[in-house]
């Protein structure tokens, strides 16, 4: 009589092997997986890291866009000089007109001039008297029309439309800036 041992136990290997193969083929489909998975974050990552560096690009042609045209409109008027003034501490103050912290909200400068965001800048006048016209580095082109307390020495204050646009705007720091004279006066 033959025993059946030989025949179990070849049984038992081939199974051994398949389950072997099994939990070898789950383990690498899960590593498949995570690797497809990590792919798409990087996918995703690098999508948007294009997507950025395209706006950067746009950002950096928009201001190149300004620099020619405001060296254009210098260069046209050949009889305006520049004289750079220094280094200003630049802040900003809105137009809302309502009183906070940011003025009495009548909409009237110290000189008399309506308040205009894009125009309207606050200075010492000892150091930068009413309607002298400045470029300060980052921002462009202001009038001198306001003062104000916190306004001394070397700092300017420039007027933007709202309260919350004071409080995130992106030119506050130290700025270089230009005394434009000659050419027509404001």
């Amino acid at each position: 009589m033959r025993s059946k041992r030989p025949f179990h136990s070849l049984i038992v290997c081939v199974s051994c092997a398949m389950v072997g193969c099994i939990l070898t083929s789950t383990a690498y489909s899960r590593r498949v997986n995570d690797l497809e998975t990590e792919r798409d974050i990087y996918a995703s990552k690098s999508s948007n890291w294009e997507r950025m560096a395209g706006e950067r690009d746009e950002t950096i042609d928009q201001l190149q866009t300004e620099v020619d045209k405001l060296t254009a409109e210098l260069n046209a008027q050949t009889d305006l000089t520049l004289t750079y003034a220094g280094a200003f501490s630049c802040t900003a103050y809105c137009s809302e007109e309502y009183a906070h912290i940011c003025g009495e909200g009548h909409g009237i400068t110290s000189s008399g001039a309506k308040v205009q965001p894009g125009v309207t800048v606050a200075a010492d006048i000892s150091v930068l008297p009413y309607g002298t016209v400045v470029y300060i580095e980052g921002v462009g082109l202001r009038v001198v029309q306001d003062t104000g307390s916190a306004v001394k020495g070397n700092k300017l204050d420039v007027a933007v439309n709202t309260h919350a646009e004071a409080l995130s705007w992106s030119g506050w720091g130290s700025r270089r800036v230009w005394i434009i004279s000659g050419g027509i006066e404001p």
